[in-house]
C-alpha cells in the first residue's frame, strides 16, 4: 500500500548532507554499491525439488477433476482442455491409467525441462538487463535511532533530513513501499504457483517476481525500519540524481556529535536553497539511551 502523506528520514554523513543541500538533489544508487552484499539477492531459486513437478501436476489434476465445483481454468488452453477432459470421465474412470503409469509420468518430464529453462532465461535477464539498471532511494520511518545515526550519519556527526510523501503532488516518496525483513531470500515461485500457471488456473505475475526482490532484506536489518523507492533501466553507471522539491523537504536534524563548523556550513546552504526547512539539534538524554531534539 502507498504510504499516504507522512514523513520519512534520510541519514547522511556531513559531507553528503552538504552535497544534498547545495545540489538540491538526492542520489538513487545501484544496489551493487550497498553495504549489504545480499541486496536484491536473486538466485531465482526454487523452494521445492523440480523433480517432483510431474507427480505434483498429477495430484493437482486429480484434485481439479474430482472437485464438486467447476474448475476456474481456461477451456481454450491445452492444459485447461486436459483438465476438462479428465473431469468429464473422472466419475467412471478416475485419472486415466496411461497418465498414472511410469511411462505416463515420464511424459510429464518435459515439465521439468520447461521449469529449468524458465529459471535459466530469467536468471540471465535479471543479471544482464534488470539488475544493472536498478536505482534505489532508501529512507527510514524513524529519525531517532541511535544505531542508524551511528551507521549512516557518521557516528552521530552527520545529519538526518526529513522528506515527506505527498500523494497530492505525486512525488517519488508517495509510491514508497516498506521493506519486508525475511529469514531467507524469497524463491522464484512456488511449486503450486508453477503448476497453477501450467493448468491456466492463475497466471504467474512476472512483474511481481521482480518486485519481491526490490523490497526484501535479511531480518538482520530490521532495525532500519526502511522504505524504498526504486526504478529500473537506468542508463547511468551507478547513481541517478533526482531533484528535491521545496514542498517535500521539511526539516534537518543535526547529530549530537556534529562539529560546529560543519553544522553552520550546512545551515547556511539550507537557508539559501531550502529556506522553509526547520532545523533541529540532537542531544543525548542523561537518564536513557535516547536522543531528544531542540530547535537549532
Amino acid at each position: 500500500m502507498p504510504p499516504g502523506k507522512r514523513p520519512f528520514y534520510k541519514y547522511l554523513s556531513p559531507e553528503t548532507a552538504m552535497i544534498v543541500a547545495e545540489s538540491q538533489t538526492v542520489r538513487y544508487s545501484s544496489p551493487a554499491t550497498f553495504n549489504d552484499p545480499f541486496e536484491f539477492q536473486s538466485g531465482l531459486h526454487f523452494d521445492f525439488n523440480p523433480d517432483s513437478i510431474p507427480s505434483e501436476f498429477l495430484r493437482r489434476l486429480e484434485e481439479l477433476a474430482s472437485s464438486s465445483t467447476l474448475p476456474a481454468v481456461d477451456p481454450t488452453d491445452p492444459w485447461g482442455k486436459l483438465v476438462f477432459l479428465v473431469r468429464s470421465n473422472y466419475a467412471t474412470q478416475g485419472i486415466p491409467m496411461p497418465l498414472r503409469t511410469e511411462r505416463g509420468i515420464e511424459a510429464f518430464q518435459v515439465l521439468i525441462d520447461v521449469l529449468r529453462d524458465t529459471q535459466r532465461r530469467y536468471q540471465e535477464h535479471w543479471w544482464t538487463t534488470l539488475f544493472p539498471g536498478i536505482r534505489v532511494f532508501c529512507v527510514s520511518e524513524v529519525s531517532n535511532s541511535p544505531l542508524m545515526w551511528a551507521h549512516y550519519a557518521k557516528n552521530h556527526t552527520g545529519v538526518v533530513y526529513e522528506f515527506w510523501s505527498l500523494p497530492e503532488e505525486d512525488n517519488a516518496l508517495s509510491v514508497a513501499q516498506p521493506v519486508e525483513y525475511l529469514e531467507a531470500p524469497p524463491s522464484f515461485f512456488s511449486e503450486t504457483e508453477f503448476v497453477d500457471d501450467l493448468l491456466s488456473i492463475k497466471r504467474i505475475d512476472l512483474k511481481s517476481l521482480y518486485r519481491r526482490y526490490a523490497y526484501c532484506k535479511s531480518a538482520h536489518w530490521r532495525y532500519e525500519q526502511e522504505w524504498r523507492v526504486w526504478h529500473p533501466l537506468s542508463q547511468t553507471k551507478d547513481h541517478d540524481y533526482i531533484q528535491v522539491r521545496q514542498s517535500e523537504f521539511k526539516a534537518a536534524y543535526f547529530g549530537c556529535r556534529m562539529a560546529s563548523d560543519a553544522r553552520e556550513s550546512i545551515k547556511l546552504a539550507l537557508r539559501q536553497n531550502f529556506p522553509a526547512v526547520q532545523l533541529f539539534q540532537a542531544h543525548r538524554e542523561p537518564s536513557s539511551y535516547e536522543l531528544s531534539f531542540t530547535a537549532a
